[in-house]
């Protein structure tokens, strides 16, 4: 390799890294999030839950929530956590529906990684309305849904109100989880 390729080589590779830098591997913003008590040096570290827009602000990634979610919200929570160095991002969003009683939820996790523990394949396959492929784990009362997408992963899981038909409500659950596409 001449000298002018080796310079035209390494303009390529600054270039493509700073693009990529720009894109959903960027860091956290947390100029507006106040820690919660951790460790010194150790992850995972937790703030404190933060409004829809404060997150959004923080996110190194685009925050795309449910729109169809199975029941009427009454109350949404929002917590960002660090898993290592301001990169490794995780958006844990809760909706409630009015309790009466029962414990009822939805939470959608959200990540730029792959949390540990986290599997993301089951012999349950299902397929969102825009064709990527989820996998459902967990059991009847408490469903879970796991998939990736554009390089972030997803779990959503529904705590069902005792009683009610888990099929549906699963069905329910599949829609949550293809409706974070709609309008995007």
């Amino acid at each position: 390799m001449n000298r002018k390729s080796l310079i035209l080589f390494f303009i390529a590779i600054v270039f493509l890294v700073s693009c990529q830098s720009n894109s959903s591997n960027g860091t956290l913003n947390d100029k507006k999030l106040k820690l919660q008590d951790h460790a010194k040096g150790a992850y995972p570290r937790y703030y404190e839950r933060v409004s829809k827009e404060t997150a959004s602000k923080a996110l190194p990634f685009p925050m795309n929530l449910p729109k169809k979610l199975p029941f009427k919200v009454v109350l949404t929570t929002y917590q960002i956590s660090d898993w290592g160095e301001k990169r490794n991002i995780l958006l844990d969003t809760v909706f409630y529906p009015k309790q009466e009683g029962k414990n009822v939820y939805l939470a959608y996790r959200v990540s730029n990684f792959l949390p540990k523990g986290e599997e993301k394949t089951t012999k349950a396959k299902v397929k969102l309305e825009n064709g990527t492929e989820a996998y459902f784990s967990g059991n009847a009362d408490l469903p879970i849904l796991l998939w990736e997408e554009d390089g972030l992963f997803h779990k959503m899981e529904y705590l069902i109100r005792e009683g009610s038909d888990s099929k549906k409500e699963k069905e329910k659950l599949l829609k949550a989880a293809s409706s974070v596409y709609d309008n995007k």
